[in-house]
């Protein structure tokens, strides 16, 4: 996707996460402006690794680094790929030193993949775009679980035990070692986080439990921040979601969700899936859909689903039922038939976000329906930053026609705030400018 707009340089990462999940992140390591030399450079590496065998880095997780090496990895897809089999020490020697970029980091949202920050139809509406043209080292998250991140050291997709993993696990593990690889890999010393609904509760919990990751992070960009859903706009379907977990894993299994999504994906021409997602949006949330064109949605939609496990489905629904940012709660799953009163005397930990030290820049719309700014604004510490735009809906916030206009600038100019002295140019906006520069050569 990256490549459609010139970028032809792109990273793909393996990295290995405490519990020996293997996550996948792309890397668009700088922008076309810097091109000439670098993108000769590149092509020429990305040929002959996919001739040979893999650059190879580590990271300090990795306690089996035998048992690693005769995992399967996974398939490239034509990136430069850099999974991870030296020792700690052997990586710190080949990592070079900090070139002073800003690093971003980009997460996606729930049942998404990091194809949703590329599915804007001009170069100009594309965030990671943008801030690689600014001057930034960007790179993207996948989730365990969804179609990049569906490997293990020892567990197979195919069985149960690969989806036994919430939120909890994303926050625990997932972030923190992300960042760490991120960190290890560039030499900077902090990153800016940039997440997306799901994305965004990843970094609320991460933050929150994990004292030293405050200070790895310099800036947390929320964008469409789900932490406390009110509920759903249905009220057959909210009933539903505040039922015992045994009633979600007795219709959905223990494993991965809805996979009848493919099924329809697969089967519907573009124009009829979009009528279907459109539908079952109004349904679920109310959203209307307005703010998108029907010419995005075309092309977007068809990125939206992504698998993850059926139990962060359940953590998110234990979520909208208690109205707290929680951690998972196994205790109705354990104990189906405790009374009332077990139940009331049982209070699951919630994630403990006045503790978060990073700075926080909020974006929300007034027409999203998983957004709750009042309860999340006060479960935080004082926020840098926040931006209200009233008719906007949840996927508007990456998707909407003239998000280039209300959204993006106010981001760059924030990671340029938080990153001072290394942007490519003085004022955050010139990167407009300067997009509509390189989209109009690509044209010509």
């Amino acid at each position: 996707m990256a490549r459609f707009w010139g970028y032809d340089y792109v990273e793909q990462h393996t990295v290995p996460t405490q519990d020996r999940y293997l996550l996948c992140l792309f890397r668009i390591p700088f922008g076309k402006r810097e091109g000439g030399s670098k993108m000769k450079l590149g092509k020429r590496r990305s040929r002959s690794r996919s001739r040979s065998s893999s650059v190879i880095a580590s990271t300090a997780v990795v306690d089996n680094v035998d048992q690693f090496a005769t995992s399967s990895e996974p398939a490239t897809n034509g990136f430069p790929s850099i999974s991870s089999r030296f020792s700690h020490k052997e990586s710190t020697v080949r990592k070079r030193g900090w070139n002073g970029k800003p690093v971003v980091l980009l997460n996606h949202g729930f049942l998404m993949s990091s194809e949703i920050w590329l599915c804007n139809l001009k170069e100009s509406q594309n965030l990671p775009f943008l801030l690689a043209e600014q001057g930034c080292d960007v790179w993207f998250a996948n989730a365990r679980g969804n179609k990049y991140s569906q490997q293990h050291m020892s567990k197979n997709p195919k069985d149960q035990p690969f989806w036994d993993f919430s939120l909890n696990e994303m926050a625990m593990y997932d972030l923190p070692d992300v960042v760490d690889y991120i960190l290890e890999m560039t030499g900077a010393p902090s990153l800016t986080y940039i997440g997306f609904s799901q994305g965004t509760a990843q970094a609320f919990a991460g933050l929150s439990i994990n004292p030293k990751l405050n200070d790895k992070v310099n800036l947390f960009i929320a964008l469409a921040p789900a932490t406390t859903p009110s509920g759903l706009h249905s009220q057959v379907i909210d009933a539903f979601v505040k039922a015992t977990p045994n009633v979600i894993y007795l219709l959905f299994g223990r494993k991965c969700p809805l996979k009848i999504a493919l099924f329809w994906k697969q089967i519907c021409s573009p124009p009829i899936y979009v009528k279907l997602i459109d539908s079952c949006c109004n349904f679920l949330f109310g959203w209307t859909g307005r703010n998108m064109t029907d010419a995005q949605k075309l092309v977007s939609y068809q990125h939206l689903y992504s698998p993850t496990s059926v139990k962060c489905l359940v953590h998110w629904f234990q979520i909208i039922r208690t109205g707290t940012f929680q951690m998972y709660d196994e205790m109705p799953s354990l104990l189906p038939f405790h009374s009332s009163s077990e139940a009331s005397d049982h209070v699951p930990p919630r994630f403990p976000t006045k503790q978060i030290k990073t700075p926080i820049a909020i974006f929300y719309g007034g027409s999203d329906s998983l957004v709750n700014f009042e309860v999340l604004s006060g479960d935080l510490p004082d926020l840098a930053y926040v931006k209200y735009i009233a008719e906007w809906e949840h996927l508007d916030f990456l998707w909407a026609e003239g998000v280039e206009l209300h959204v993006w600038p106010d981001v760059i100019k924030l990671v340029s705030n938080f990153n001072p002295g290394h942007f490519a140019t003085e004022n955050g906006a010139d990167v407009f400018a300067e997009a509509h520069r390189f989209e109009n050569k690509v044209k010509a």
